[in-house]
């Protein structure tokens, strides 16, 4: 086990090199969950990552950011203008883009899950979500040379403390398979 991030962040230094970009990108989830935007893609793979909003007249854009950009920075380059509603942990009732906002920001702000935690090195390759609420984080697993997905959908985020940690957890223990549906312990 690691104590230290693989890439940290020129701003977080403690951090992955994507927590600020998924933080922002909660704050802009958050702020234009009126207007139907989902970022329905984030991949953080290569060298740089990308991030693809989709509206709901099915307008699609795809921006490839500096990860240490600030929210307002991002919030300009999608074209976006909705205001920060500020965080909380959504419950069953509210709206499934506010949930996946709050998804973002759990990931971007536990990213030690990634390399502390685990016995066998794990890395967040992507976040995707589809109109269905139908989750898929993208994980490789270096020590074992491939990639998988954990599957999941959100309901009341209070059952869900600690997802980052879960979702590294179990990649990091699966067999080789290409999905793994994410258990929560409990």
């Amino acid at each position: 086990m690691g104590a230290r991030p693989v890439r940290p962040s020129l701003r977080w230094p403690g951090a992955e090199w994507w927590a600020p970009l998924l933080a922002g990108l909660a704050v802009i989830q958050r702020a234009d969950v009126v207007s139907g935007l989902l970022l329905a893609a984030v991949e953080l793979a290569g060298e740089h990552p990308s991030v693809t909003a989709v509206w709901p007249d099915g307008r699609r854009t795809t921006i490839s950011p500096d990860p240490e950009a600030s929210a307002e920075a991002l919030q300009e380059e999608l074209a976006v203008s909705g205001t920060d509603t500020g965080y909380r942990v959504p419950g069953e009732s509210d709206p499934f883009r506010l949930k996946y906002a709050w998804l973002l920001e759990e990931l971007g702000s536990a990213s030690d899950a990634w390399f502390a935690y685990t016995e066998q090195p794990v890395r967040l390759l992507s976040v995707r979500v589809d109109d269905t609420g139908e989750i898929r984080v993208g994980v490789g697993r270096p020590g074992l040379g491939d990639e998988l997905s954990v599957a999941f959908r959100l309901g009341n985020c209070e059952d869900l403390m600690g997802i980052p940690y879960a979702i590294a957890a179990q990649a990091a223990s699966a067999g080789p398979v290409r999905v793994v549906s994410l258990r929560m312990p409990g």
